[in-house]
């Protein structure tokens, strides 16, 4: 008979062998061992054994799910002090072979029941563009485009529970080894007024820090020469070769607002003006110029490919990301229950 419990440390193994059999079912096969696994997610100071959530048979680990309650979105009025966000998201629902397939449909439906429990009113699952999980990198779902369409189990089992489809978000990558950057009359004059300027940098949320340790966090500016002054920003995150979770090689490019600060304390705001999931995101030409610099100077850094996630609905920003030489390689989506 299958038990349903929280994780033990017992079980990292087992739950590791289920990801790789989950994947490569789907016909990916994440470059990923238990000290990779460990490292993103169990060793984490945040991490809480009660939401991971596996399944065995035999004493056997089968399937499992990790969630997490949501941060406040950004500029949303916060919970009172007696109060946590209502909302949660499940990161990691794997499930092996036909065993785990049998299952997984009660293992769901516990996950859902914990939730309950904890004051929970609506789930996601699938985490995109996530910063403060330990998952962003972590192949194959680290790309941040919530459930990958190549994982049609979880996308059936999701359906026939009552979820829907929230979001569905874009992959999109750039190769720096053969990059060419667009030539435009604005570009050209972009390159004889301004200067690029990076500097590396520390998330001042303690959580998101934690999160993103396994990752060289850098602030990228266009600096106006008459001005001196930051006129476009962006973020860079770049795999840690000596923690090893997404490889060195590969960058994410963030799009969106982040407070840090230098190695010498001095506050840094990655200011994007760029507003994700909004039909009329798009980017500034600065910001353009911008990535697109950044992009070409990568190849000498050992960088080979840089990649971020974009709503399918951000279709002025597909567009001008396809124009700098980004293309859609991957799509996932995000589904959506209301518990209440």
């Amino acid at each position: 008979m299958a038990i349903i419990r929280p994780f033990q440390n017992s079980d990292l193994p087992g739950v590791f062998e289920v990801w790789i059999r989950h994947w490569h079912a789907a016909r990916q096969d994440p470059p990923v061992s238990v000290s990779i696994l460990e490292r993103a997610l169990m060793s984490r100071s945040f991490f809480e054994p009660a939401n991971l959530m596996v399944g065995l048979a035999d004493g056997r680990v089968i399937a499992w799910a990790h969630w997490f309650r949501d941060a406040v979105p950004p500029g949303a009025e916060p919970a009172p002090d007696d109060e946590e966000p209502s909302s949660a998201t499940i990161a990691g629902l794997c499930f092996a072979d036909e065993p785990g397939l049998a299952i997984c449909d009660q293992l769901l439906k516990a996950v859902e029941e914990s939730l309950r429990l904890a004051g929970i009113e609506k789930v996601h699952v699938g985490v995109i563009r996530d910063g403060r999980n330990g998952y962003a990198g972590l192949a194959p779902i680290g790309h941040g485009i919530g459930i990958p369409v190549s994982d049609a189990r979880t996308g059936s089992l999701l359906s026939r529970s009552g979820y829907h489809v929230a979001r569905t978000v874009d992959r999109m990558v750039a190769q720096t080894s053969t990059y060419r950057p667009p030539v435009n009359r604005s570009f050209l004059q972009l390159r004889r007024s301004t200067r690029l300027d990076h500097v590396p940098v520390l998330p001042t949320d303690p959580r998101v820090a934690a999160a993103m340790s396994h990752f060289d966090v850098e602030a990228h500016s266009l600096i106006d020469h008459q001005q001196q002054q930051a006129i476009a920003m962006c973020g860079l995150w770049m795999g840690d070769p000596e923690v090893q979770v997404m490889e060195s090689s590969k960058a994410i490019l963030s799009l969106t607002s982040l407070e840090a600060h230098r190695y010498d304390g001095a506050p840094v705001q990655i200011n994007a003006n760029v507003e994700m999931g909004t039909p009329d995101c798009e980017l500034s030409m600065e910001e353009q110029f911008l990535i697109s610099s950044l992009v070409q100077s990568l190849s000498n850094r050992q960088v080979f490919s840089v990649e971020t996630a974009v709503d399918c609905d951000d279709r002025k920003l597909l567009t001008q990301l396809k124009d700098l030489k980004f293309e859609c390689v991957e799509q996932g989506k995000q589904w959506m229950k209301n518990l209440s």
